[in-house]
């Protein structure tokens, strides 16, 4: 009790209590740096969904864009191939028409030899009333179909002449597109170099999460459109350096058909590598222009399509490990101008979906 009247005592006491309070103070302080590196991971979290976000915006008007150009393109194909058969027919049926001028002049008909030198064409010529008065019933049937298959011909030129205005203002939007993507995939980029280096942990939640998402929407789909991941596990990403690409499968083709596999998109001549062990076969055509069969060990197909070229050395029939390189990324066959690997697998003799496969990979 002597103690507490002392003044002197009462001081040190004070003195004792603020340095106790002292590593309160210093814990604090120690949350506080906690919470703002939490704060900046969350950043860099959001700025990476963000970049993404835009990526698959971005990609699904690409993939739209090209939907329509590939049915255009087929459609004016399809257009230039009538027009020729038709042009053929017209030819034959013309010179048909020109012998019944013929037969009718030596059979007597002056007139209608007078009619032909001052007609303007052939189409003039058989639309005359001294013709269809000289031809018989089948000449006429004749005359008939020539004037029709004209007609139709003309008809087809027309549109087709519209088709390749709208290819053309659609080859222009998907070089916007295109540009306006790789200005985004520059931010992605950024985004994710800054997290794989500074964030490590939460960018590999984030992987992860994707992952599980594709899994989840796997499991959510049936048939060839929920792939095969438990199959191809252990698999590598099939592009060796920066790549992007969302879940295409199912969209629209040329010709009314349905597109069966991923599209990725990658810098021309990016590396391509064997997604597993297995053996190769190398085959080129119009739609697939440079591509390569992977048949893998694991008893899946892995076919790559739109390759710029082939590695020196690699021939059909060849053993490849799992990473080596086995193409690169092209534009070659039906691609529409834009670098790409198209990406199939083929299980059971059945095309299904790469996207659950390479999703957790890439």
């Amino acid at each position: 009790m002597t103690y507490l009247r002392n003044p002197r005592f009462l001081i040190a006491l004070l003195v004792l209590a603020l340095l106790a309070l002292t590593p309160v103070a210093a814990s604090a302080q120690s949350k506080g740096d906690v919470n703002t590196a939490k704060s900046a991971a969350d950043k860099a979290l959001d700025a990476l969904e963000a970049a993404d976000g835009e990526l698959s915006a971005g990609l699904e008007e690409l993939e739209g864009i090209q939907g329509k150009l590939y049915n255009l393109e087929w459609r004016v194909g399809r257009l230039a191939s009538a027009i020729t058969e038709y042009g053929d027919n017209v030819v034959n049926l013309e010179g048909r028409a020109k012998d019944l001028v013929v037969d009718a002049y030596i059979s007597g008909g002056r007139s209608v030899m007078t009619t032909a030198f001052t007609a303007g064409n052939i189409q003039d010529l058989i639309t005359t009333q001294t013709l269809y008065d000289r031809a018989t019933t089948l000449d006429l049937a004749e005359l008939d179909q020539l004037g029709a298959v004209q007609r139709q011909m003309d008809r087809l030129t027309v549109e087709l002449n519209d088709k390749q205005v709208e290819v053309e203002a659609l080859r222009q939007d998907q070089a916007a597109a295109v540009a306006s993507l790789a200005e985004i995939q520059d931010r992605a980029e950024a985004a994710h170099a800054e997290a794989k280096s500074k964030y490590r942990e939460v960018y590999a939640k984030y992987k992860a999460r994707l992952a599980r998402e594709a899994a989840a929407a796997a499991a959510r789909a049936s048939g060839p459109s929920a792939g095969i991941p438990g199959q191809t596990q252990g698999v590598v990403c099939p592009v060796k350096g920066s790549n992007y690409f969302i879940n295409s499968w199912g969209y629209p083709r040329s010709g009314g058909r349905t597109h069966k596999g991923t599209d990725i998109m990658a810098a021309y001549n990016t590396e391509l590598v064997a997604m597993t062990s297995g053996s190769v076969r190398l085959n080129s055509h119009s739609l697939g222009g440079r591509q390569v069969y992977l048949y893998g060990d694991d008893g899946v197909t892995y076919y790559y399509a739109h390759l710029s070229k082939w590695p020196t050395g690699l021939n059909t029939g060849n053993r490849v490990n799992k990473g080596q390189t086995v193409g690169f990324v092209g534009d070659s066959g039906n691609a529409s101008g834009t670098p790409h690997l198209h990406l199939g697998m083929i299980a059971g003799g059945v095309y299904v979906n790469p996207y659950p496969t390479v999703r957790p990979v890439c």
